[in-house]
């Protein structure tokens, strides 16, 4: 009995675990927040064990301790320069405190973490596990989602116009964003008998969903992109190895695209309900200055004008925040920016922050995330590794994966009449993640959301492999 639970806890079949439990986790983390008004949850402790145990194995097993202590020196000097500028950056009108800052931190720390780990322990292995994992969590993501919709319990993608749906989950762009680079792992195992026709049933549910329930662009034009690249890598994979198409897989993912496109249009989507809120509200905000729609957010706008007023204090709000915040509005007004688009009005406003700042050591060690007023923190994700965390931060968190890709796509190159149709869609759904951190948001960053992209990282680097598939 004994030998074979040794068999079954092997640190393959744990790490697998941890991927299934995270719809489980991240429901509680909704619950306890949203339910019980309480800010951390059980979630907030467990999820760091099983990477804490795994990597304290592997330290001990292998020859390697010295580096291994090296890069954690690195990356925990960094972590204590960058909370320290933090500190002294913050004022009374940052959107958080020390605390948040060190979430940021500790979250994208744990994320490097478990890219090693997962490399590490699944090198050189069958990944078919995980390939499975990633499936069942999904179906705990889609089930739970319909049954929140079903009973009525599920909270509203966005809650102040209660529009589209995301279950008991805590953000509709990160559950989109599981969704997405889930089907770029997934539908790889349709070509699998034993798992065909499940995965057909649930690509359907997830495209019900995203197309017409959730609520958001990443959703609707995400699930389209994932049919599209999926028929475009069969078409690349015939045409690198001069095999004949699958031309029914090719007619199916069409069809299922220009089906989504007329149930759209007959039925309507909360995608396209919401665009047409953001649209009703651009002409609510005026701008007294020039007599017609702003091109800033209201606050934004209030703001702005007890800056030339004279009424901020450096105490509330920093002078090189404060001559930002007046050349974004300088900038969207020149440039007709909608105020809706928050996410173009925090980039610019980053980007002149920097300029102002001037700083070498804050262009290196990063300006503080949750330094800024709550509407000017940085949603996009890559921007805002070299702009709040630094050039290093930059280097340390997000370098890695780009380093991957590039590494992937040059071998995949290098080895193309070998492509497999899996292997592009895997490059795909990397390069996938990389454009929704940099146009959504909050994709690194989230505890679910790294674990999809770490896998596609972990799969992709073992099928990149060639030489030895050629032994």
């Amino acid at each position: 009995m004994k030998e074979k639970l040794k068999e079954k806890l092997t640190l393959e079949n744990i790490l697998c675990i941890f991927i299934i439990a995270c719809p489980i986790l991240d429901m509680a983390s909704f619950i306890f927040r949203n339910t019980f008004n309480i800010k951390f949850s059980p979630s907030t402790f467990i999820r760091p064990i099983i990477p804490i145990i795994v990597i304290t194995i592997i330290f001990f097993k292998e020859k390697t301790k010295l580096k291994m202590l090296g890069v954690a020196f690195i990356y925990g000097i960094y972590a204590i320069i960058h909370l320290y500028l933090f500190n002294t950056l913050k004022t009374d009108s940052s959107y958080g405190g020390l605390a948040n800052e060190l979430q940021y931190i500790t979250n994208y720390s744990f994320m490097i973490l478990n890219l090693f780990i997962y490399i590490h322990v699944f090198k050189n292995k069958d990944t078919l596990k995980l390939k499975k994992s990633i499936f069942i969590a999904m179906i705990i993501y889609i089930i739970s989602i319909f049954v929140a919709i079903i009973t009525k319990t599920s909270s509203f993608t966005y809650e102040e116009v209660q529009i589209g749906y995301k279950g008991w989950f805590e953000s509709g762009n990160s559950i989109s964003a599981i969704f997405i680079l889930g089907l770029f792992i997934v539908l790889n195992l349709i070509k699998e008998k034993k798992y065909k026709y499940w995965v057909i049933i649930l690509t359907g549910l997830i495209g019900i969903y995203l197309t017409t329930l959730i609520g958001t662009r990443v959703g609707l034009f995400g699930f389209i992109l994932v049919l599209f690249m999926y028929a475009t890598a069969e078409l690349l994979r015939a045409m690198f190895k001069k095999v004949q198409l699958n031309k029914n897989i090719l007619i199916i993912s069409l069809c299922a695209i220009v089906g989504i496109v007329i149930v759209v249009g007959i039925v309507g989507s909360s995608t396209l309900e919401r665009r047409k809120n953001l649209q009703s509200m651009e002409s609510t905000i005026i701008d007294t200055e020039t007599s017609q729609e702003s091109h800033i957010t209201g606050d934004l706008l209030k703001l702005k004008n007890q800056i030339e007023e004279g009424k901020i204090q450096e105490d509330y709000m920093s002078k090189e925040s404060q001559n930002a915040i007046l050349k974004l509005y300088e900038y969207a007004n020149n440039n007709n920016i909608k105020n809706t688009q928050n996410r173009v009005q925090q980039l610019v406003y980053n980007y002149y922050l920097v300029k102002e700042q001037g700083q070498p050591i804050l262009m290196l060690f990063g300006n503080g995330y949750m330094a800024n007023f709550y509407e000017l923190i940085l949603e996009m994700e890559i921007p805002a590794f070299l702009f709040n965390f630094g050039i290093i931060g930059f280097l340390l968190y997000f370098v890695p994966f780009l380093t991957i890709f590039i590494y992937c796509f040059y071998k995949g190159i290098k080895n193309i009449k070998n492509v497999s149709s899996e292997y592009i869609m895997l490059l795909a759904g990397l390069f996938c993640s990389f454009a929704l951190a940099f146009l959504s948001g909050y994709t690194f960053f989230n505890s679910s959301t790294m674990m999809f992209i770490i896998v596609i990282c972990t799969i992709i680097l073992n099928l990149s492999n060639f030489e030895k598939d050629k032994e």
